[in-house]
C-alpha cells in the first residue's frame, strides 16, 4: 500500500486528503479542512500565506497521526499568484490576491513596453488582468519595495513546498499560468521579462511536472517526530492536476474536459500549443499539464456566481444550502433572463445577486427577484457560456468534439450537469468530484514510479471513482436560449479581465 498526502488548495477553501494506492484503485480520505480567501490589509487584497502554511502543518500532524508510513506529499493550488524569496532565504511580505483592484489598468502601460501581439506569440496565453505578467508589470511601474527586496519570485504552491523542504523552483504547469513562459523554447519568455524591466535572476528554473523536489525539512521533521518524507511537485496548477485526473482512456474519441469549481476551466488536452490570430481573437490560452501536455482552454467565471449569491443571502438571513439553491432553481421559469458570465461586472466579491439584476435591467430583460430565479439564471447563463467556448474550441481546433469530462466540486450540481448537456447537446461525464486532489496523487504516484505513465493513471481514476453521465434533450428550446445568448453579449460586451 502507497500513501500520499494531498494538500489542495482552492480560492475559498484547502483540504489535506490521505490518498491510498493498493496498486488497482486510488482511495481517498479528507484529514483536514480549512478556510482560505482574500486578506485585506489597508488598501490591498492579499493572501495570508504564514496561516496557510500553518494549516498545511496541521494536516500532516494528522496524516502522521494515522500511523501511516507517507510515501509523498504534494502541494497544488490557484495559479498566477506568487511571493517573494529574499536572498536570506525568508518570504518578503504577504502575497497579492489576483483580485486586487492594482492590476485594473496595467494593460496599456504593458502594452507601452511589448505588444499585445507579441506577447501572444511568446506565450499562447489568454489575456486576463489577473495574470502574473500584469501583477509583476504593476509591480514595475508601482517601484514596489518588496520586488526591489526580491532574490526570487515563487509561485503560491512552490512557496509552500519551499516551506516544506527548501526547494526554489517553478513547475511547469504552475509557470506556464504566468503568462511569461515560452511553450515553444520550453523556458522563461526573457523577450517578455526584458521588456518589462525585471531582472531574469528572478527567476528560477522550471522543471517538470511530477518531480522530486526534496525531503521534509530537517526541522520539521524534528517537530513532527517522522522520517524524511518526499515533497513532490506535482501538477502545481490544479486545473492541471484536474485534467490529470480525468478517466478518459486512450480510445476514447475527441473529449473536452471541464475543470468546475469556483472558476470553470474548458479546454482540450494537446501534445503541442495552438499559437494563431485566431486564439488570439478569442482570448484561448495555452496551459501546461501532467506529462509536459498543453491544456488548450478557456477561464469561465463558473460557480462563483453561485457562491457570491449565497454569500449575500446568507448576510441577509437566508441560509440557503447549494442544494437547496439547486432545487429552487430547478423550480423557477427556464430562460427568465440571460447573464454573460464573464462580463466585468460579476468579477468583484460582494453583492452579486443585485450585479444580476443591474445586468439584466441595463440589457432590457425582465429583472430576477427571487433567489429561486437569479440562482436558475446564473446556471443556466453558465451552460450557455460552456455552450459558445465548445463551440469555439471546435473551430479553432478544426474537429468535432463528442464528449465533456467534467471533474471537481461543481460536478455534484445535477441541475447544471443537466442544463450543460442540454445546452452543447453532447453527453456529459461526470467525476471524479474530487478530481484535482485525485490528480495530486496521481502525480505523487508518477514520480515516485508508483504507476508508470499518464494513460495508466487515468485508468486507475476510472476503476476507483464511479462516474455519472448525461444526455442531451430540449434541444430547440436549448439552441433559441443560446441565439438569446449570443445578442445578449454582443450587445453588452465587457468580458471580465479582457482589454
Amino acid at each position: 500500500m502507497k500513501n500520499y498526502l494531498a494538500f489542495d488548495l482552492g480560492a475559498s477553501s484547502g483540504r489535506a486528503i490521505l490518498g491510498q494506492f493498493d496498486g488497482q484503485t486510488f482511495q481517498l480520505t479528507e484529514l483536514h479542512r480549512f478556510p482560505n480567501g482574500p486578506v485585506q490589509v489597508g488598501n490591498g487584497i492579499f493572501w495570508d500565506i504564514n496561516t496557510l502554511f500553518k494549516e498545511i502543518k496541521t494536516g500532516l500532524q494528522k496524516a502522521l497521526a494515522t500511523g501511516c508510513q507517507l510515501d509523498g506529499i504534494g502541494i497544488d493550488t490557484w495559479g498566477v499568484d506568487l511571493c517573494y524569496l529574499g536572498a536570506d532565504g525568508k518570504l518578503i511580505g504577504l502575497p497579492w490576491h489576483y483580485r486586487d483592484s492594482r492590476t485594473d489598468n496595467v494593460m496599456p502601460w504593458t502594452f507601452e513596453r511589448i505588444s499585445k501581439e507579441d506577447i501572444y506569440r511568446e506565450t499562447g496565453i489568454q489575456f486576463m488582468n489577473l495574470n502574473t505578467i500584469f501583477q509583476l508589470s504593476a509591480s514595475v511601474r508601482d517601484q514596489e519595495e518588496n520586488l526591489k527586496k526580491a532574490d526570487k519570485l515563487l509561485f503560491i504552491p512552490n512557496a509552500l513546498t519551499y516551506l516544506m523542504c527548501g526547494n526554489v523552483s517553478a513547475e511547469y504547469s504552475i509557470a506556464t499560468t504566468s503568462q511569461l513562459y515560452n511553450p515553444t523554447t520550453r523556458d522563461w519568455s526573457w523577450k517578455i521579462i526584458d521588456a518589462i524591466g525585471l531582472p531574469r535572476t528572478l527567476f528560477p528554473k522550471i522543471v517538470p511536472s511530477c518531480s522530486l523536489a526534496g525531503t521534509l525539512s530537517p526541522e520539521l521533521q524534528k517537530e513532527y517526530n517522522c522520517p524524511a518524507i518526499p515533497v513532490i511537485l506535482v501538477g502545481s496548477h490544479d486545473t492541471a492536476s484536474a485534467v490529470a485526473a480525468v478517466p478518459a482512456t486512450p480510445d476514447e474519441d475527441s473529449w473536452a474536459y471541464l475543470s468546475s469549481g469556483t472558476w470553470s476551466l474548458m479546454g482540450v488536452e494537446l501534445e503541442a500549443p495552438i499559437i494563431n490570430e485566431a486564439g488570439l481573437a478569442a482570448n484561448y490560452t495555452n496551459e501546461g499539464g501532467v506529462g509536459g501536455k498543453i491544456r488548450y482552454l478557456k477561464n469561465i467565471m463558473g460557480l462563483w456566481l453561485i457562491q457570491e449569491c449565497r454569500n449575500q443571502w446568507i448576510r441577509e438571513g437566508n441560509k440557503f444550502s447549494f442544494a437547496e439553491l439547486a432545487d429552487m432553481a430547478r423550480a423557477a421559469e427556464p430562460f427568465y433572463a440571460i447573464i454573460n458570465p464573464n462580463d466585468h461586472l460579476f468579477e468583484a466579491p460582494g453583492d452579486m445577486p443585485s450585479r444580476i439584476k443591474e445586468f439584466c435591467q441595463k440589457s432590457g430583460q425582465k429583472v430576477p427577484e427571487t433567489p429561486a430565479q437569479i440562482a436558475r439564471v446564473a446556471l443556466e447563463s453558465l451552460a450557455l457560456k460552456y455552450r459558445q467556448t465548445w463551440t469555439e474550441l471546435q473551430q479553432l481546433m478544426g474537429k468535432p468534439l463528442h464528449s465533456l469530462h467534467i471533474v471537481g466540486g461543481g460536478c455534484q450540481n445535477i441541475l447544471l450537469n443537466e442544463f450543460t448537456s442540454n445546452a452543447i447537446q453532447a453527453p456529459v461525464i461526470t467525476g471524479p468530484v474530487e478530481g484535482t486532489a485525485m490528480g495530486n496523487i496521481l502525480g505523487q504516484a508518477l514520480a515516485t514510479g508508483a504507476i508508470a505513465s499518464l494513460a495508466e493513471g487515468r485508468e486507475i481514476v476510472k476503476r476507483s471513482e464511479p462516474s455519472n453521465r448525461y444526455e442531451p434533450s430540449d434541444a430547440a428550446a436549448w439552441e433559441a436560449a443560446f441565439a438569446r445568448y449570443q445578442d445578449i453579449c454582443a450587445k453588452t460586451s465587457s468580458e471580465h479581465n479582457i482589454n
